[in-house]
């Protein structure tokens, strides 16, 4: 008999060309889908919550599909996990309604940007934090992102696929400073949550904010454009690799 099943996914994005299926190049998406099909004998088609671009992480990525399995889903979760790539994890397992569908169904989702800021660059974090050598300055950078909370049009920060609107909404969007023992310097972490977000919209708010940090725009900018929807004064796209999904929520979340 066939179900349904709900994971929660885990991955390093740095060597895959993003989370979806492409003509070449190795993506999240066709590993899961292989360790499945090598599982089950079934070749199976995964649906996830987002799109995340090549280089982008996630610790709570959802996917679904459907298969006929015999076994518990236990023993599913640890078949999974021991063929999977070791940029790969399933976290969380479990059988899920026929119709459940992990983007349509999300009611936010929740984005972490990670910037290492400090004179220094790590090698230890390249591949979790955009390094930025130059001070910046939070404070002003978390008045700015204020300006981002609330029922907007977002089109100077992203674009949406086609016949979309560019209205979101965000319902936290804060800064915040961590220092590592490891590290010469420290970190500035991001959080950002919506119903939605527009391509790369995370990572051209961050871009903006950066320039708002250096002192190049303030917070009343902030709100400048998102009355204008111009793309061309917000700020330039950070890069991929501080960039994480973090969760996406749905309405029987405990």
């Amino acid at each position: 008999m066939e179900f349904r099943y709900r994971a929660t996914v885990e991955y390093d994005g740095t060597d895959f060309q993003g989370f979806q299926i492409q003509a070449s190049g190795r993506t999240v998406q066709g590993e899961l889908e292989r360790a499945i099909e090598q599982i089950t004998q079934s070749q199976v088609r995964i649906l996830g919550a987002g799109r995340t671009d090549a280089g982008v992480h996630a610790s709570g990525q959802v996917i679904a599909f459907n298969v006929s399995w015999r076994h518990t889903t236990q023993d599913l979760h640890r078949a999974l996990n021991a063929i999977l790539p070791a940029d790969i994890a399933i976290k969380e397992l479990a059988k899920a309604h026929p119709a459940f569908h992990p983007r349509f169904d999300a009611e936010r989702r929740h984005y972490r940007y990670t910037i290492l800021n400090g004179s220094t660059r790590s090698p230890l974090w390249a591949r979790r934090a955009h390094h930025v050598p130059e001070p910046l300055d939070l404070e002003a950078m978390q008045e700015a992102s204020q300006m981002l909370i609330g029922h907007h049009d977002f089109a100077a920060f992203g674009r949406p696929t086609q016949g979309e609107t560019t209205v979101r909404h965000v319902t936290q969007a804060e800064w915040r400073e961590e220092s590592p023992d490891d590290l010469t310097g420290k970190l500035l972490v991001f959080d950002i949550t919506a119903n939605a977000f527009l391509y790369r919209m995370v990572r051209n708010i961050v871009g903006t904010l950066l320039r708002v940090g250096r002192g190049e725009l303030s917070a009343a900018d902030i709100g400048r454009l998102l009355g204008s929807g111009d793309r061309a004064d917000a700020g330039p796209s950070v890069p991929p690799c501080g960039l994480c999904l973090v969760s996406v929520e749905y309405r029987d979340n405990p």
